[in-house]
């Protein structure tokens, strides 16, 4: 191209020379301009200071706050469908259910079954506090009838005798009682004098040391040196009042020490007179009951059979009382708790063939019909507080790892790109976040924003959709060039700079980067031109 531009110069000049031969003798040649290099009409960008941001924006969608997708949780086909799209439903209603006449059957089943368990466990309670309270007429009979032949019928000496021996019975339960109390004080006595004797010990050897310090170097034991006024460490000397205090201290341990000993040894003889008396106390007890068991005895011997049938009369009834007050009622609770368990296994299955409305709320959509087949935890009814809504959107884990919940961002409507609606991430699905961690059938994976003010706009639920866009990065006064100013070779990044006719390369530094704008950290200054590609 270069060598045609002489060529077509030359002709034009032969050209504009014989046309105007006359004016040419007249006036001197207009030299011709050639026309500019294209090389040097390549395109130059300008150094600048100024704000740069990365942005990333993400497409979201209008969704309630406390949307709930609820689902059977098992395989079915749908026989009833409660509500519609718009309902207004309460935490508890049943909203849709599957076919389950067999469960429903077995629920029933489950019902009777434990009504029966609980009349046979109340029957058995019953029939034992009858047989109780026979035996223990049982028993009052038989008491009566022994007492009518024994000597005298209601002698005095037999009643003294029978008085005696059950007075001699509580005493010698209360000397057991008694003794193995003060047997256990008086190791608790011990114990304690221990620990007591162990503390004074320690207390003695403080200041049995402390006071050795004292003799020895005559300084504070716990502060041996301080600082004068010059700031220099100085012996911390001890007046002679100070020295007095820490020989009084010394005779006041040594003192303790000797009191806690003699406690102790105290502690110790008082246990061994409480395992003592407890031998003697119950000893003298027991054979103060076996005397008396032996005068009754003697009283009843030579009787005649009437009187021992009588003793062995009674001895049964009593025999027979303990037994009916020792039943149990085990296998009729037994089989109350295995029906309730059974009741409870039939209502998670009915349940589980069911929806149920888990609060308050409007029923945004339903998926099913009465007829349709359905999987177990597969979402079919959505219910909300339709008038909280909140923009959700699904994001890769990636992009999730470049956000947190609290970051604030910029909502724009695409029926308002002109309005800015100020937001916070409000929720994040685990592990990047508080969320995504409920029920299986409502398992929430989406990021959710939080508008912070509407700015006048109304959103619908599953229709208003939204640009959501976050500031990764934000710098102020930064230097900066657009992208296509930057070149790039083995992975090596330079721009071309121009100075007044001269052209050198110099390698950049480069930090944020954008769409429009790509930060310089180093290489280039504010002003500098630089010539694109």
């Amino acid at each position: 191209m270069r060598r045609i531009i002489p060529w077509i110069g030359l002709i034009l000049a032969v050209l504009l020379t014989a046309c105007s031969a006359t004016q040419a003798a007249q006036e001197p040649p207009t030299p011709t301009p050639l026309p500019p290099d294209p090389a040097l009409e390549r395109p130059t960008y300008t150094v600048r200071r100024g704000v740069i941001e990365r942005v990333f924006t993400v497409t979201a969608r209008a969704t309630p706050v406390d949307m709930v997708r609820l689902a059977f949780r098992r395989d079915g086909r749908v026989n009833i469908v409660s509500v519609s799209r718009g309902d207004v439903v309460k935490a508890g209603d049943v909203l849709a259910e599957l076919q389950q006449e067999e469960a429903l059957d077995e629920l029933r089943r489950a019902e009777d079954d434990l009504t029966q368990a609980r009349r046979d466990l109340e029957s058995a309670r019953l029939a034992k506090e009858k047989r109780i309270k026979e035996r223990e007429l049982g028993v009052e009979r038989a008491r009566r009838d022994l007492e009518r032949l024994l000597p005298g019928g209601e002698a005095d000496l037999f009643k003294e005798l029978q008085d005696r021996l059950e007075a001699a019975q509580r005493d010698l339960r209360n000397a057991r009682d008694d003794a193995s109390w003060a047997k256990t004080s008086a190791e608790e006595a011990l114990r304690d004098s221990a620990e007591a004797l162990s503390d004074t010990q320690k207390a003695y050897s403080v200041a049995y040391w402390n006071w050795d310090w004292v003799q020895r170097y005559g300084t504070d034991p716990d502060n041996p040196f301080i600082k004068n006024e010059a700031g220099v460490l100085v012996p911390n000397r001890l007046t002679e009042k100070q020295k007095e205090e820490y020989r009084d201290k010394l005779t006041q341990a040594e003192r303790a020490l000797r009191d806690a000993e003699r406690n102790l040894e105290q502690a110790q003889r008082a246990r061994d007179r409480a395992f003592d008396d407890e031998v003697v106390r119950v000893r003298e007890a027991e054979k103060k009951v076996e005397e008396a068991q032996r005068a009754i005895d003697t009283l009843l011997q030579g009787r005649n059979k009437v009187i021992e049938d009588a003793q062995r009369a009674l001895e049964q009834a009593q025999i027979a009382l303990e037994e009916a007050r020792s039943e149990t009622l085990n296998s009729a609770i037994r089989a109350v708790e295995n029906a309730e368990r059974a009741l409870e296994k039939a209502r998670r299955r009915v349940d589980d063939g069911r929806v149920i409305a888990p609060q308050d709320g409007t029923v945004l959509a339903v998926a099913i019909e009465p007829g349709v087949s359905v999987t177990a935890f597969e979402p079919v009814i959505e219910i909300a507080d339709p008038s909280n809504l909140e923009f959700a959107a699904t994001l890769s884990a990636q992009q999730m790892r470049l956000l947190s919940e609290g970051q604030s961002v910029e909502i724009r409507l695409l029926s308002r790109p002109d309005l800015a609606i100020p937001g916070i991430i409000r929720r994040m699905p685990a592990p990047y976040g508080s969320g995504g961690s409920g029920a299986v059938q409502d398992r929430d994976a989406t990021t959710r924003f939080q508008v912070v003010d509407a700015r006048g706009q109304q959103f619908e639920a599953g229709v208003t959709v939204a640009r959501v866009s976050i500031v990764l990065e934000r710098k102020e006064n930064a230097l900066w060039l657009p992208p296509e100013a930057i070149r790039s070779f083995e992975g090596r990044r330079f721009v071309i700079v121009r100075e007044g006719e001269r052209e050198r390369r110099v390698t950049v530094r480069v930090g944020i980067e954008t769409e429009e704008r790509v930060e310089i950290l180093e290489g280039l200054s504010e002003g500098d031109i630089v010539v694109g590609s």
